[in-house]
């Protein structure tokens, strides 16, 4: 009998008795011109990844207990719903992924679809309250964590729609990572520092977040300061300023349709 495992189904996860199958993707050069989706794939984002290779005409097929979601060529793809994502983070199975990934494919892709908002509104309808610094924190640290330990590329993505197309995207590009527009913008647009995207996202542009930082130390010590404090800031007005506390301590999702991005 093959050994208890845990896989998860979106946000659910249950418990299987499986020999899991290890595919090395590095010396089957026959079945990396294939991409191989784990029959256990049942989040939603399958479909529209199928779908898509459909209307392009790339083959794909499902396999039975892949170590990983989506592999092709000697890429594994994991993918997961933020609410997954968090989940699988607590209560350390992610870490447990990521090492299996690195032992089997030359290149590991994390992929991450849903908002931080979006989890919060899920949890709060479960009767639970989370501030938003402490997922946006955990969430933002654990993504540099895997990304120095594992040399892992990291893409999320507001929805299923275009973490699918990122996905068949990547395929379609047979292993040329780089060529993704979609990776090319991320590229482009993150800094060395994690932190200094974390407030990018809050509608601030690089050169204040540098400076906020630079000036308090940490996104916590932002947190904890007052509006007039971050106001000393040049280029931090009022209403930049409250909007950086209102996001970072509000316990209620913030949802804003548009974020007007404050310039240096």
């Amino acid at each position: 009998m093959g050994k208890q495992q845990k896989g998860s189904l979106g946000a659910e996860h249950y418990v299987i008795f499986v020999k899991p199958v290890k595919i090395d993707m590095r010396r089957d050069t026959k079945m990396s011109k294939m991409m191989y989706i784990d029959h256990r794939e049942r989040s939603g984002l399958e479909v529209l990844v199928k779908k898509y290779c459909d209307k392009k005409g790339l083959p794909y097929e499902e396999r039975e207990n892949l170590i990983t979601d989506y592999a092709f060529g000697g890429v594994g793809i994991e993918a997961k719903s933020i609410q997954d994502y968090m989940g699988s983070l607590y209560s350390g199975h992610l870490e447990r992924q990521l090492q299996n990934l690195d032992d089997n494919y030359n290149q590991l892709v994390l992929v991450v679809h849903g908002t931080i908002d979006h989890y919060i509104l899920q949890a709060k309808r479960g009767g639970k309250r989370i501030a938003f610094a402490k997922v946006f924190n955990a969430f933002l640290g654990s993504i540099a964590r895997f990304h120095n330990d594992y040399d892992i590329s990291i893409c999320t993505f507001p929805d299923k729609s275009s973490a699918a197309r990122f996905i068949s995207k990547r395929y379609e590009k047979d292993g040329t990572l780089g060529s993704s527009t979609t990776y090319r913008y991320m590229r482009k647009t993150a800094s060395e520092d994690k932190r200094v995207d974390a407030l990018r996202m809050l509608g601030c542009s690089e050169a204040i977040a540098k400076r906020l930082l630079e000036q308090f130390g940490s996104i916590s010590e932002i947190t904890a300061s007052s509006p007039k404090e971050l106001q000393v800031i040049e280029g931090v007005g009022k209403i930049t300023a409250s909007r950086i506390l209102h996001c970072l301590n509000s316990e209620d999702a913030v949802i804003e349709e548009k974020v007007k991005m404050t310039r240096a």
